[in-house]
């Protein structure tokens, strides 16, 4: 009865997402309130039914009700309670329909409480929020319906897919998807902001919904890395795979569009920007949609094609066709807000029009190697896939361009005071910091010319950041000596500035943990006998034992693998192979030993016939932990910029 009640649920809120947006469509050709009003309460209305939609799939896995079909691809009575409960989001239905439940539950907050500068925008903004939620609720009804019965109720549920189960998979996609639904806000506003003139003075009212963004969409990058590397059994993090970069394609324009936000919110300009910025973020979402649920890009983490493909694309091109016109249409208004006079390179604000530029000339790149099959099958008739190599040959020096222009953006203030700020006290801090990283890496053997190049300008961009940290501390502890009140007015009235300071710092860690693995690689397959010791980069490791074990649904071979650093035991590794005879799948855990400089990352391959020898993959990464707590730092900084109350005392951190 409640699954045919979540049926029914779908109907009536694509009906209600429909009227919500054309009653607030005509409470603004008509001026009545009423409509707004009423438009408004849909609109909360329609957020609570899909929450219930969202509940009652999620009481099916709960209570094994195998007669839905969606359950009985990806549950079993078996199951633990997290999984099942991530199961929710496991397939292509349920992950859209909670994609869709977040977009309603968003469109409602943005509509409730739309920010005061950009209030007047709010009656068009509710217009283009609800018509994003049709659409979901659309595709999700005729297309991907959850809620479909099987004829046949199985006895067993054909399980989850092993690969997902991981903790990260509780919080990686639903992380990525509360960052599609926030861009979908300053897309909205965008729109409402182009037909009603007022391009100038909204995007500091939505800077929240950006942080938002690039918060989510971060932890949720992070979080797929970690997967990746905990359980894909490679020894990697990231392989640039195309449903990869849909994530961090938005993610990429958000980041451009936050330093955007910041420059318009000091009366320096960046309107079009951030117009054209808040466009392409949502178009965004919808080509990693595309890409992910179409089956016209080939990747190991897409869905199986369904139809959907045609769906996101059309939501593409009305989304990009409408934003170009209502751009012409209103390009005399569009052209006033973003009248500047031109500002010199050597300025605050001409490193910020470097940041953009080189954010945007990442993500083109970024889009075009994930679109590289399929537009050389079109153009050419042959497919050239690009590979990792091809991305890293690619970014890779416009990464380092964004960290040098760390190391340079704070030193920089009007473009009159530049060049003396940077002869009085920049170049020292540069040549020091560029200094202590390059003998480091010397000291630790880290010779490589383009790494000596990376560590230079990590530490031109860590000094940087670490003298702005100091320099804010010591101005503080001068003013107001050490009380605790001094940390408290610290984080409140200057928590953005230090939020962003800790980003950076974030970046500058991330850049050696990327430097480290990428241009440092070792990974070789060796074949242990048992008992005897094995010289495998730089550590000794011994093949002991084999032990077979028996689960209901699977398999597992666990190896016991000594590992000896010098003369002293380092730690016993267990990697191990299970095997899912019931889906023919068979999936390898990695062994880790975790280590300050390095991780030695152990894969079980397979074995001869007497167990008496294995065969290893065995990596050694370096400097990865530098990856993992830089992502950490930089997402702190990030929530800390983002907690309430960090728009308190703006001018502040001017």
């Amino acid at each position: 009865m409640l699954i045919e009640i979540g049926d029914s649920l779908l109907m009536l809120s694509l009906m209600l997402a429909v009227y919500a947006a054309g009653a607030a469509g005509w409470s603004i050709h008509t001026r009545d309130e009423r409509w707004g009003r009423s438009a408004q309460n849909a609109t909360y209305t329609l957020a609570g039914l899909l929450g219930l939609a969202v509940a009652i799939l999620l009481g099916a896995f709960l209570s094994n009700h195998f007669e839905v079909r969606y359950v009985a691809q990806h549950s079993a009575s078996d199951l633990p309670l997290y999984l099942k409960m991530s199961a929710l989001w496991a397939g292509q239905e349920g992950s859209l329909l909670f994609w869709g439940f977040l977009q309603a539950l968003c469109a409602a907050i943005a509509v409730g409480r739309p920010p005061r500068q950009a209030r007047a925008l709010a009656p068009w903004a509710a217009v283009f929020l609800n018509l994003i939620t049709a659409f979901f609720v659309t595709t999700i009804y005729l297309q991907s319906n959850p809620f479909i019965l099987l004829a046949a109720a199985p006895p067993e549920g054909q399980g989850l897919n092993p690969l997902l189960r991981h903790p990260g998979m509780i919080f990686h996609p639903p992380a990525l998807y509360v960052g599609f639904v926030s861009l979908s806000v300053p897309f909205a506003f965008t729109l409402a902001a182009l037909l009603t003139r007022r391009v100038a003075g909204w995007t500091s009212a939505l800077r929240p919904w950006i942080l938002l963004a690039w918060l989510s969409l971060g932890a949720g990058l992070l979080l797929g890395m970690r997967w990746a590397y905990d359980v894909l059994g490679w020894g990697g993090y990231w392989g640039w795979d195309p449903v990869e970069n849909a994530g961090l394609l938005p993610w990429l324009v958000a980041t451009a569009l936050l330093h955007g936000a910041v420059m318009q919110t000091e009366q320096q300009g960046f309107h079009l920007w951030n117009l054209l910025l808040a466009v392409a973020a949502f178009a965004l979402t919808l080509f990693g949609a595309f890409a992910t649920r179409s089956g016209a890009i080939e990747s190991v983490h897409a869905f199986a094609d369904s139809g959907l493909g045609s769906y996101f694309l059309t939501a593409l091109v009305v989304t990009l066709g409408g934003a170009i016109i209502l751009f012409i249409i209103r390009r005399d208004a569009v052209r006033e807000g973003a009248a500047r006079e031109d500002a010199p390179l050597l300025s605050r604000q001409g490193s910020f029009f470097l940041t953009l530029t080189l954010l945007m000339t990442l993500t083109a790149s970024v889009l075009v190697g994930s679109l590289l099959p399929a537009l050389t099958e079109l153009l050419f008739g042959r497919r050239f896939v690009a590979t990792a190599d091809w991305f890293d040959r690619v970014t890779g020096p416009q990464w380092a361009a964004l960290l040098l222009l760390m190391g340079l953006c704070p030193l920089l203030g009007q473009a009159a005071t530049a060049l003396r700020r940077l002869r009085r006290r920049g170049w020292p801090l540069l040549v020091a910091g560029a200094l202590a990283t390059v003998l480091i890496a010397f000291a630790l053997d880290l010779r490589h010319p383009v790494s000596l190049v990376g560590f230079t300008l990590v530490g031109m961009a860590g000094a940087v950041t670490l003298a702005e940290l100091a320099g804010g501390a010591y101005h503080s502890f001068r003013a107001h000596g050490l009380r605790f009140t001094v940390l408290r007015q610290l984080l409140r009235h200057r928590r953005r500035l230090y939020g962003g300071y800790l980003v950076h710092a974030g970046v500058v860690l991330m850049a050696i943990g990327v430097i480290g693995t990428r241009l440092y690689p070792f990974s070789q397959d060796v074949a242990l006998t048992q008992d005897r010791p094995t010289q495998v980069g730089g550590y000794t490791l011994t093949y002991e034992t084999l032990r077979h074990e028996i689960w209901p649904d699977h398999e597992t071979f666990r190896a016991a693998i000594s590992v000896t650093r010098g003369q002293a035991h380092a730690a016993t590794l267990h990697p191990r192979l299970e095997r899912y005879p019931g889906i023919g799948q068979n999936v390898t855990t990695p062994a880790l030993r975790y280590g300050v400089n390095e991780d030695l990352y152990l894969v079980l391959m397979g074995w001869n016939a007497d167990q008496s020898v294995i065969t290893l993959r065995v990596a050694v990464n370096l400097l990865i932990n530098f990856l993992w707590l830089g992502g950490a730092t930089m997402l702190a900084g990030g929530l800390l910029a983002f907690w309430p109350g960090a728009e308190k005392n703006m001018a502040m951190d001017q």
